[in-house]
C-alpha cells in the first residue's frame, strides 16, 4: 500500500456534494481490494470548513474486504457506506469523522491514525472524531466494530458522533492514546440521541481508555454485550468472507 494508490482531490464543493466527492466509488457486490492505498488530496480540511470534505473511498457494495489497504483524507476519509464488509490490518487516516456511513462492518487490527491539528496544552478544544455512523432506525442491523485496533496521531478527538440517532460503534481491545478527549462521544447536540446510540467500549487500553468521564450514554460491555461484535461473524463472515491469498 506505500507503493501504489488510487489518488485524485475533489471536494463536496466540487463534486455536488460528500457523497459524490471519492477517488473511488464501490457499489458492486463481492468487491476485493488488497495491499493498495485509496487517496483524497485535497487542501486540508479544518473544523467549520464549508463543503471542504473529501472521501478517499465509497463503499455502497455489499460483501466488500480489504486487506492490508491504506485510506487517507481528512474529513470524511472513509465513507462506509452500506453493505456488510470487514478490513483487517489497514491504516485509515483522517481528522473529521474520518469513518462514517451506515453499513455493518468489522475493522480488525487497524491502525487509525488522527491528522487533527493539536490542541494547546489548557485548551479543552476538540477538533476531530474517528467515526459518525449513520444508523437510522433500531431495526437497522448495522454498525461500525473495532477489534484490536490502534487510536493515535495528533489533536484532541471522539471515538464517535452520533450522525444519526440510533449510530452504533463499539471499540474492543483497542489501546487508545491520549489524544481520545474523556467523555469519548458525541450526541451531535440533540439530547434525544443520548436514549437511543449504541456507544460500547470493552477491554480496551492505553491513555485515552479510561471510562471515569465518559458520556453517560457510553457503555462498558461485559462479555455477553460485547461478544457479538468480536469476529466475522458479525458480518455474517461464514458466508462469504474468504481467507487471505
Amino acid at each position: 500500500m506505500e507503493s501504489t494508490a488510487i489518488v485524485w482531490n475533489d471536494t463536496a464543493n466540487s463534486s455536488g456534494g460528500t457523497f459524490y466527492s471519492a477517488s473511488l466509488s464501490v457499489f458492486g457486490a463481492n468487491f476485493i481490494a488488497k495491499n493498495i492505498s485509496f487517496m483524497n488530496v485535497a487542501p486540508i480540511a479544518k473544523p467549520g470548513d464549508k463543503g471542504a470534505q473529501a472521501v478517499a473511498i465509497r463503499v455502497g457494495g455489499d460483501q466488500a474486504a480489504f486487506w492490508g489497504c491504506g485510506f487517507f483524507g481528512t474529513q470524511d476519509t472513509l465513507h462506509d457506506d452500506s453493505g456488510r464488509h470487514y478490513f483487517k490490518e489497514c491504516y485509515i487516516q483522517g481528522s473529521i469523522d474520518f469513518i462514517f456511513g451506515d453499513a455493518r462492518s468489522l475493522y480488525e487490527n487497524c491502525q487509525l491514525i488522527s491528522m487533527a491539528s493539536p490542541v494547546p496544552a489548557g485548551l479543552k478544544l476538540i477538533n476531530g472524531a474517528v467515526t459518525a455512523h449513520g444508523r437510522v432506525s433500531q431495526d437497522e442491523n448495522t454498525g461500525f466494530s473495532f477489534v484490536n485496533c490502534n487510536i493515535g496521531g495528533t489533536g484532541r478527538i471522539l471515538l464517535g458522533r452520533a450522525w444519526r440517532p440510533f449510530s452504533r460503534v463499539i471499540f474492543a481491545f483497542t489501546s487508545m492514546t491520549d489524544i481520545i478527549s474523556p467523555e469519548g462521544w458525541n450526541d451531535f447536540n440533540d439530547p434525544l440521541r443520548d436514549q437511543t446510540v449504541f456507544y460500547g467500549e470493552y477491554k480496551c487500553s492505553g491513555a485515552g481508555a479510561n471510562q471515569t468521564l465518559r458520556a453517560p450514554y457510553a457503555l462498558k460491555l461485559n462479555d455477553t454485550q460485547a461478544a457479538s461484535f468480536l469476529n466475522s461473524s458479525y458480518v455474517d463472515g461464514d458466508q462469504w468472507l474468504q481467507p487471505y491469498s
